[in-house]
């Protein structure tokens, strides 16, 4: 499988920058049971991130080379993210891991630290990471839906959990070998992050895009996956009949309101392959798809994720 190598700059001592972005910065290595007794600093651990500088809403790749195998986390803006292996270096002296980082809609502007760790807990680098503010709409939603009684509240609570479950990614190797594609070809109706008043009360942002199709569309995979959940929603829920991909590395992605499924739970799923079909199930006022894209387990903006993805092929 081709390799998913996304971001602008090579693996280094120090993060690519644009002229805009943050001036270039060297990541601090901190003492660690990693450091070689011989005189050579190529067996070091090596840290970067592309972009080092986000919007809000948006992604980020970060990468590591460490001479020794383990098991590696990152920890930024209250994420604690595993790194996945990614392969060797050319001469083969070091072991390659990433993650990928999504940066949510609502998350406050400004830098953070980023910090490497080894299996045990201990710091191996620390760096940066600035999150500038993203441009968002605001949309306004009328939708009355009658109270739930015990019973229901308790169905929809469990339905709700399966959710949950099927948003972190199992798979620890990356599923995709091309760039992602969009489910449907429709208009996009409700971009992500927009601000969404329910009723007249404050909604929190619209975690995913939504695309304004016909109902019973065909909805396709965006890239290869393992379907993570395929399921028939009661009519109390507001997602509705609900499908979650499982990329690998982290990523899935979801497709909500839909009126029919075409896999089921474990299914292995080509890029393009047919999954489901438009509906206007859940809380929905009329046919669309709402598809969101998550990086272990927090969303953030699929429109973005996509040229994020084609980066890796061109």
């Amino acid at each position: 499988m081709k390799q998913f190598l996304i971001g602008l700059g090579i693996l280094g001592l120090t993060l690519t920058a644009s002229a805009q972005e943050l001036p270039q910065t060297t990541p601090t290595v901190m003492p660690s049971s990693l450091a070689s007794s011989e005189p050579s600093v190529s067996l070091a651990p090596v840290f970067t991130i592309a972009p080092n500088k986000v919007v809000q809403g948006q992604s980020a790749e970060l990468n590591l080379q460490s001479s020794q195998p383990g098991k590696y986390k990152v920890e930024v803006a209250g994420q604690s993210l595993l790194m996945f292996e990614n392969g060797q270096t050319e001469a083969g002296k070091k072991h390659k891991y990433r993650a990928f980082l999504a940066i949510k809609g609502d998350l406050k502007p400004g830098g953070y630290t980023i910090l490497v760790k080894d299996e045990n807990g201990q710091v191996l680098l620390k760096d940066k990471l600035e999150v500038v503010p993203g441009a968002f709409s605001t949309q306004y939603i009328r939708f009355v839906r009658p109270p739930l009684n015990p019973e229901q509240a308790a169905l929809v609570a469990e339905e709700d959990k399966s959710v949950d479950e099927a948003r972190i990614s199992r798979t620890e190797q990356a599923l995709w070998d091309s760039p992602f594609i969009l489910p449907v070809p429709h208009r996009m109706s409700a971009a992500y992050g927009t601000r969404r008043y329910l009723n007249g009360k404050y909604n929190g942002y619209h975690s995913g895009v939504d695309f304004a199709s016909p109902h019973g569309y065909p909805i396709k995979s965006p890239a290869n996956a393992i379907v993570a959940l395929a399921r028939y929603f009661s009519k109390y829920n507001s997602n509705g009949n609900t499908i979650f991909l499982d990329h690998g590395q982290g990523v899935t992605s979801v497709y909500i309101h839909m009126s029919k499924l075409a896999v089921k739970n474990g299914d292995r799923v080509k890029k393009g392959q047919t999954i489901g079909y438009i509906g206007t199930t859940g809380r929905s006022t009329g046919p669309h798809l709402h598809w969101g894209v998550y990086l272990n387990g927090h969303n953030t903006d699929g429109m973005s994720w996509i040229r994020f993805s084609e980066r890796a092929f061109r």
